[in-house]
């Protein structure tokens, strides 16, 4: 059995939505990551972590 969502439900949703862009974007893109590393082969994240840490050392300096 499934349950339904209240009108009030989605309103408040979509009001959340629509505060929070950047933030539900970020969440996206960090489900889509996290979901790739689940079936990344090993040639692949290698490369992944090699592009990371290029990342990492571009936005915070030491």
């Amino acid at each position: 059995m499934t349950m339904k969502t209240t009108k009030v439900q989605r309103d408040a949703s979509t009001r959340w939505n629509e505060k929070n862009k950047a933030r539900k974007y970020y969440l996206a893109k960090r489900s889509m990551a996290r979901s790739y590393c689940r079936v990344a082969t090993k040639e692949d994240l290698e490369a992944l972590i090699a592009f990371a840490n290029e990342k990492l050392a571009e936005r915070f300096p030491e």
